[in-house]
Formats: C-alpha cells, sequence, structure tokens
C-alpha cells in the first residue's frame, strides 16, 4: 500500500549522529514535481567546509518495509511481480511503503498479510537502512516473521499482480548468487537476516557456500618431507635415552608438525562469512585436532619401530 509524500524530509538526525558537512539553506528550496507518491524538490545545500553552495535534486518518498517471512517448516514466503523500472518480473521478498505515522513492524505485518494472506509471530525488527541516500528520503526497514500461515486470502492494490513462491530457505544463498533474486533492497535485507542467523541457528548452505577441500599440493607435501626427516633426525639421539621417555618425547615431536600438515590438507578456513558459525567451526576444530592426533600416533609407529630396530 503506497502513501502521500511528506513535504518534508522523513528522518530527523540522532543526537548521536555527527552534523552534516552541508547545511540546509531553506529559501533555495523549490519543489519541481508532486503527485500521490513522490515529491520531486529542488534543495540548496552550503557546505561548512568550503562554503560552497550546490543545489541537490531530492525525491521524498515514504519509508518502506521488507518482510523476511519463514513458514513453520522454514520456508520463505517470495512474491514475483512485474516492475516498470526493469522492464520485468522481479522475485523479491514482501513489503511495500509504510502509511503516514505507521510503525515499520505494524506496516510489515499488514503487507505480508496483504500481499501473501499469511501471518505469523509478532514481527522482529532485523534493521533500517536508507534505501538511496544520494537521491531519496526514504528508508526501509527489515523486519522477519517466524510461523507464518495462510489466514486469508491475498487483497493486492490495484496494479498489482503477485504470483506467491514458497522457497525453502536453504535455498536462498543460491537464489541471490545466481541472480534470481535481484532488488538491491531484498537482497540487503535477505543477506542481514543470513548474517543474523549464524550466531545460533545456521542455515544448512549449498554447496557453492562452502569450503572446497584443498588437495594435497607442494607446501603439504615439504611439510610431510619436514616431519619424516625430523623423525629419522631425532632416532640417533632418542635411542640413548629409556625407552619409554624416548617414545613419548617422539611423540610429542610429531604432534606440533602432524598439526601442520592436517591444517594445510584439510584447510578448515570457510571461504565466506556464511560458513562462519560457532557450530561448524566447533565441528572442523575437533575433526582437525583428531586427525592430528591420529597421524602424530601413525608416525609415531613407524618411528617405534625405526628406533627399536636400532636399539636391538
Amino acid at each position: 500500500m503506497r502513501s502521500d509524500p511528506e513535504p518534508s524530509h522523513s528522518q530527523t538526525p540522532s543526537r548521536s549522529t555527527p552534523p552534516a558537512s552541508w547545511s540546509r539553506e531553506p529559501e533555495g528550496d523549490a519543489t519541481i514535481e508532486e503527485n500521490w507518491l513522490f515529491s520531486l524538490r529542488r534543495e540548496r545545500y552550503r557546505s561548512r567546509r568550503s562554503g560552497l553552495v550546490h543545489e541537490f535534486y531530492v525525491v521524498h518518498l515514504a519509508d518502506a518495509v521488507n518482510v523476511i517471512a519463514l513458514t513453520p517448516d522454514r520456508r520463505l514466503l517470495l512474491v514475483d511481480q512485474f516492475r516498470a523500472g526493469s522492464g520485468r518480473d522481479s522475485l523479491e521478498t514482501p513489503g511495500g511503503l509504510l502509511d503516514p505515522g505507521e510503525d515499520p513492524l505494524a506496516a510489515g505485518a499488514r503487507e505480508l498479510l496483504e500481499e501473501t494472506g499469511y501471518a505469523g509471530d509478532p514481527p522482529v525488527l532485523l534493521n533500517t537502512v536508507w534505501s538511496c541516500p544520494s537521491l531519496l528520503t526514504s528508508r526501509i526497514s527489515t523486519i522477519l516473521i517466524t510461523n507464518a500461515r495462510r489466514v486469508s486470502e491475498p487483497t493486492c492494490d490495484e496494479g498489482e499482480e503477485l504470483r506467491l513462491e514458497l522457497v525453502p530457505a536453504r535455498e536462498v544463498p543460491r537464489l541471490l548468487r545466481d541472480g534470481r533474486i535481484s532488488h538491491a533492497l531484498c537482497v540487503q535485507g535477505l543477506l542481514w537476516w543470513l548474517v543474523s542467523e549464524l550466531p545460533d541457528t545456521p542455515l544448512e548452505l549449498p554447496e557453492v557456500f562452502r569450503p572446497a577441500d584443498r588437495q594435497l599440493n607442494l607446501s603439504s607435501v615439504m611439510i610431510a618431507v619436514s616431519v619424516v626427516a625430523l623423525v629419522l633426525g631425532s632416532i640417533r639421539w632418542i635411542s640413548a635415552i629409556d625407552p619409554p621417555i624416548s617414545l613419548f618425547l617422539l611423540y610429542l615431536m610429531l604432534l606440533l608438525p602432524s598439526y601442520l600438515l592436517v591444517d594445510r590438507v584439510l584447510d578448515p578456513r570457510p571461504r565466506s562469512i556464511l560458513s562462519r558459525s560457532r557450530p561448524r567451526l566447533a565441528r572442523r576444530s575437533l575433526i582437525r585436532l583428531l586427525a592430528s592426533f591420529g597421524l602424530a600416533l601413525f608416525l609415531w609407529v613407524g618411528g617405534a619401530l625405526v628406533l627399536w630396530v636400532s636399539q636391538g
């Protein structure tokens, strides 16, 4: 649902926001076009640094809202609709402009119900950003609604023809990567939601967002050769010590090179922030540690045999 534009900037800086480097000179303002959707104005500003005066063209537009709506089975609600600016259909999250004085959370729940017929848990605000600060006075908020269920038929505005799509949440990164979702404001909202999912309940990401296993390369071979050389070079010195102590020292000497070799081969460091979740990193660290102990044990057995032969 769209609302009439407000005659002035809809947001004022907060107390924590530093003053702008340009100051407004309202006596130079002029309205060029005004209609039910927006107001195009020419506004004059003066630089606080240089004193330069310049006229900017600003579109006064109501604030907007994006809705990340998830069903109980973790499917995301998307709508496919025609966009005249691009001249093509666009797959997007539900959303729209706020009515005058409307709260973004209430607007998001309203837009979701109007466009999809779904309603869910109380909405949660994820973020608010400027839509296009060089031209627009509008900001857009992204909200999250979980446990969304169909409660009524959609009631779209005149000129809207929407097709609803329910997409598994794990498919969202692929849709973004492939450009299937290309509306910039929807993309930023979805990325913000993806990042908010990481600390506790990470998504099951598709393969394109998972780090590939690193193959054995030259540096790995060099580390392996160094380990063998270290073992062989230490046999003569260790053989002069009592067997229990010598075997223990041999294992300790093998542990660090084994860890370096495992780290080089497995390469558990994620390529993307979307892979950085605490459970995922914990699993990788545990696998790396166990593999290091296992490799050290394997090399230790070989070294112990060499030590036994040298002492025999």
